[in-house]
């Protein structure tokens, strides 16, 4: 849980945060997530596959963000990407600037082609915003979401 809405920013290529298959009952909560100069795969990347877990996870109060506040380019191919079942997420924006500190920024600029790719079944979203990706908004490919 971060205390004041924390920061992390993803470096050497990798998502700043990846829950494990064999974790349950797992809460993020209070973070903004940051894209490094580096690409990775995503911010956030819950579990690698899907699984028959019951137990939920949440996923609270987690904003994500590609370009803005940086002077160097910065990516990642998905803000966030859920891969296990039974996840809820509550109050999420994530977001690919549409300016920075030099002024507005053209379509290359910062990319992220997805903001939210659910794979998992049973992963429900409350209050979810996504904005400006290059790509989908929102991939949802999991059921009983």
């Amino acid at each position: 849980m971060g205390i004041g809405l924390a920061t992390l920013v993803a470096t050497g290529g990798e998502p700043c945060i990846k829950v494990a298959d064999s974790m349950s009952n797992i809460r993020i909560s209070g973070l903004l997530l940051q894209a490094g100069k580096l690409e990775s795969p995503s911010l956030l990347q819950f579990g690698t596959q899907k699984d028959t877990n019951l137990d939920l996870s949440i996923l609270q109060d987690v904003f994500a963000r590609v370009g803005g506040p940086d002077t160097d380019e910065v990516k990642t191919k998905s803000m966030i990407q859920i891969n296990s079942s039974n996840v809820i997420i509550d109050d999420t924006w994530l977001w690919r600037a549409d300016h920075d500190v030099g002024g507005l920024v053209a379509n290359g600029r910062n990319p992220v082609a997805t903001g939210l790719e659910v794979n998992g079944d049973g992963v429900i979203a409350y209050g979810l915003a996504s904005e400006h990706t290059l790509g989908h908004l929102v991939d949802w490919k999991g059921n009983d979401g």
